[in-house]
């Protein structure tokens, strides 16, 4: 057993888990796969690989990143790991900027991914995805007070220590409005926060997972809030 792990929530991951687990053996890490009963194959493609370091929980029918990170989160602090980081499944986060941002971790209580400040790309993105999570961060800013950059990002570093401070059953959102509840309750925790520049490429297998209830979720919530 490592003292880091990283979270990764899979739903049809089949054509990139496989590469990306692989990557992570790279990194003195462990690995939870949460899959939410993926009919493409994914959480049989994990099982079978007999890897020490990995693990897989399989969270039931489809229930969306946020409950799937959660579950992650729960197990990751009662096995009391030191940094408990979250990963995209489908290739579009870099192993490289993981290391770089656990390095970060020490000294943080959340380290978040940015692709929108000096240092940080995104590639391979169409105009309109461009546009609605820049829009979606600054709105966000807008409404919460929040001070960075990019909100929506899902490549976090968090101390565990901290994490476990939370009270996780107050966190309800899924998407990336889940991304944007976290900061925000790091935030009213005083945490220290630091953002680190990362290249986001977007994937080139399979199929995003953006949708129109998303962004509206998203939207709503970040409004009442």
């Amino acid at each position: 057993m490592h003292k880091n792990v990283v979270l990764i929530p899979t739903y049809n991951e089949a054509d990139t888990i496989l590469n990306l687990i692989k990557d992570l053996q790279f990194v003195p890490i462990d690995v939870i796969v949460i899959d939410d009963n993926s009919p493409d194959g994914t959480a049989d493609i994990v099982s079978s690989l007999s890897i020490p370091n990995v693990r897989l929980i399989e969270n039931g029918n489809k229930k969306g990143i946020g409950p799937a990170y959660l579950a992650g989160f729960s197990i990751a602090i009662i096995d009391g790991y030191e940094l408990i980081a979250t990963m995209d499944a489908d290739g579009s986060h870099s192993v490289a900027d993981l290391q770089k941002m656990l390095e970060a971790g020490r000294d943080c209580d959340v380290v978040m991914g940015t692709r929108w400040i000096l240092g940080g790309s995104v590639s391979n993105w169409a105009l309109h995805r461009r546009f609605l999570s820049k829009f979606g961060t600054s709105y966000a800013r807008f409404c919460l007070g929040l001070p960075y950059k990019d909100l929506t990002g899902g490549l976090r570093v968090y101390k565990g220590k901290t994490l476990g401070q939370l009270n996780l059953g107050l966190i309800q959102s899924n998407g990336y409005c889940f991304q944007i509840e976290m900061v925000r309750a790091f935030a009213s925790m005083k945490s220290k926060i630091k953002e680190v520049p990362i290249n986001f490429v977007e994937r080139e297998k399979g199929i995003s997972k953006m949708n129109r209830s998303i962004v509206l979720e998203a939207f709503l919530r970040v409004s009442i809030w």
